[in-house]
């Protein structure tokens, strides 16, 4: 089981791509209904609330600048970017558009703590950072989305906080409240939890690839620009996000938190949200973008990490000299 979870979570990325690649090509695959993608998110999000550190909330309580501006940057900064793009590329295909602007608005992914923890960042920021994203999300999305709107489709704040509160506040809370209710739970399901959270969302991607392939095979003429803005929604926050917390704030780690909080959006939720709101179409971006910012992500992180390790070398050296 260790041995298991610890594959599938180390080439998470590569099993993503490879989970979307065989469902597009294959003729074979799960016709699932639209509440089965739904569910399994709802897998992913309740593991991540039972495997929950709390204890990010009291180290968090000196960090109110960090936390203010980490934030600020996600819902300034990332969301107008994504509205940028979105209208820059797609403002003609109102579908594909709000699916962009849908992805950049809803909450971080589970995958930014993880590539925070390996570069070295505040895993802690992330946490409490990610918990007001989802108070924010329902109502940032569908303003961010105005000027977009067709008579094919129209958002609600109202119909938007309903599925999140079905896919993500009520799987978040079950699993709190049992990790508060039995507090050794979380470590004695470690290893459940690291292999069930990532197969759940394979699960989702290949649900969704298969529903949506027949939608992009017939607007496949928009792949190409589908990736160059998957690409940039994932590089241009990173860069500019990571240098104004650089700027701002006194320590690197709390800057390689907000890169990572800011840049990393819980893509399958908006691919979820958006094949109901705006059909398969919409749908195609946020899946190409998880694929996409994982692997790059996964690069920053080791970049950071290598960095960290030569820095814990060069210190040890010139102590030994000195």
């Amino acid at each position: 089981m260790q041995r298991l979870s610890h594959f599938v979570s180390k080439h998470l990325g590569l099993l993503i791509l490879a989970v979307g690649v065989i469902t597009y090509f294959s003729p074979i695959y799960w016709q699932a209904a639209t509440w089965i993608p739904k569910l399994f998110l709802g897998f992913v999000i309740f593991f991540t609330g039972l495997s929950m550190d709390v204890s990010g909330f009291k180290r968090i309580r000196h960090k109110k600048k960090e936390l203010f501006v980490t934030i600020l940057l996600k819902w300034g900064v990332t969301v107008a970017i994504s509205i940028g793009l979105a209208h820059l590329f797609f403002s003609d295909r109102p579908e594909i558009a709000a699916g962009i602007i849908l992805n950049g608005a809803v909450p971080s992914a589970t995958a930014a703590t993880l590539y925070t923890f390996l570069s070295g960042g505040n895993t802690s920021l992330v946490i409490v950072a990610s918990l007001f994203d989802i108070g924010i999300s329902p109502v940032i999305a569908p303003l961010a989305m105005i000027g977009i709107e067709t008579e094919n489709f129209a958002i609600s704040i109202i119909s938007l906080f309903q599925s999140f509160l079905i896919i993500v506040l009520i799987p978040l809370t079950a699993g709190f409240i049992l990790q508060r209710i039995f507090p050794e739970l979380p470590h004695q399901s470690v290893h459940i939890t690291k292999l069930l959270s990532p197969i759940s969302l394979l699960v989702v991607i290949h649900t969704l690839t298969g529903s949506g392939k027949q939608y992009l095979s017939d607007e496949i003429s928009l792949l190409p620009a589908i990736l160059v803005v998957a690409i940039l929604q994932t590089i241009i926050p990173m860069l500019i996000n990571y240098k104004i917390a650089r700027f701002l704030f006194e320590f690197e780690s709390d800057a390689r938190a907000a890169l990572f909080q800011t840049s990393a959006s819980n893509s399958a939720l908006a691919a979820i949200l958006a094949f109901e709101f705006f059909g398969g179409l919409g749908a195609i971006e946020p899946i190409i973008y998880l694929i996409i910012n994982l692997a790059i992500s996964a690069q920053v992180a080791n970049y950071f990490s290598n960095k960290m390790k030569q820095e814990v070398f060069l210190n040890g050296a010139m102590n030994k000299t000195s």
